[in-house]
């Protein structure tokens, strides 16, 4: 039993891909198996037999092999197009070079993903966890810092790069010859400080904002804050018994309404009062804040 015809591979499919796919369909065609029988003789799930033969995305190399060898094996020529397929999607336009003629960090660090690929593009945190730890219990190879060197934002210490290979099980024969390259590229960058230590200062990096200029910086935001909802009419603008503390003065007219209101001796009573009180801390203005702040720098 043949079961249903696969659908076509996708036309947006690169070369490489459409190349793999269409090999492992010939060998699962020759085969004889269905995707069930072959999904059971492979140890993955139709889903997984089914997405491999779609074309849509480059399958993990194991998936290959396993339906390879569920179909009686032809997998050499398999896994030399898997790795064809995996850089056309890792590396677009790439080519592929040797130690000896690479000579910038962007064509190390495409070397060092080829690597990858090489090995089945294994994951990070994989490489991290065959990498093991150093004598002093450290990681030798983090999946963090790995990945910022394979996306190029650092460059490669020499410790991890010994560990990258080691755990890719690199020839031994060209370890030495891409530990050159390595020196020779990297020459130029400065050696990472060890943990603990304070980080350089360098000559263009930027002054560090004064408290007085992040003071004035904030009171200009609050000042262009206000005067936008001023203008929008969210903000009513202050009259002149609010700009001296004296809004209760705007107290409407007697009647009925208004019962209780304060003769002049309430009045100046409460007026010293409050200028005996020290005000509390909630009610402070963060503008005075600011002001003082700015004040006490100036007159240092």
């Amino acid at each position: 039993m043949a079961g249903r015809p696969p659908a076509p591979i996708p036309d947006s499919a690169p070369p490489a891909l459409k190349a793999l796919v269409q090999r492992l369909r010939n060998v699962k065609e020759s085969s004889g198996k269905t995707i069930e029988v072959l999904a059971e003789d492979s140890g993955f799930s139709e889903s997984v037999v089914r997405r491999a033969l779609a074309g849509r995305q480059v399958p993990l190399l194991e998936t290959v092999m396993r339906i390879a060898d569920a179909c009686g094996g032809q997998s050499r020529d398999l896994a030399r197009l898997w790795t064809a397929a995996k850089a056309e999607k890792v590396l677009p336009g790439v080519r592929k070079l040797g130690p000896a003629m690479v000579t910038s960090p962007v064509e190390f660090v495409d070397s060092m993903n080829f690597m990858r690929i090489d090995a089945g593009y294994p994951s990070l945190r994989q490489l991290e966890r065959h990498a093991g730890s150093d004598q002093d219990g450290r990681t030798r190879l983090p999946h963090s810092t790995l990945h910022l060197v394979l996306a190029g934002q650092v460059p490669p210490a020499e410790g991890l790069f010994t560990a990258f290979m080691d755990v890719l099980a690199v020839p031994s024969s060209q370890r030495h010859a891409w530990l050159d390259a390595h020196r020779r590229v990297f020459a130029d960058v400065p050696a990472r400080r060890a943990w603990g230590e304070p980080p350089l200062v360098g000559r263009d990096v930027p002054a560090v904002i004064n408290s007085c200029e992040a003071a004035e910086r904030a009171l200009s935001r609050i000042e262009e804050t206000e005067n936008i909802k001023r203008r929008a009419g969210q903000l009513p603008e202050p009259d002149d018994y609010e700009l001296l503390g004296l809004g209760y003065l705007n107290t409407p007219a007697p009647g009925p309404q208004w019962p209780e209101l304060y003769d002049d001796e309430e009045l100046a009573a409460w007026e010293a009062e409050a200028a005996a009180r020290l005000p509390a801390q909630k009610d402070v203005d963060l503008r005075e804040k600011l002001r003082a702040m700015i004040d006490r720098s100036e007159r240092a």
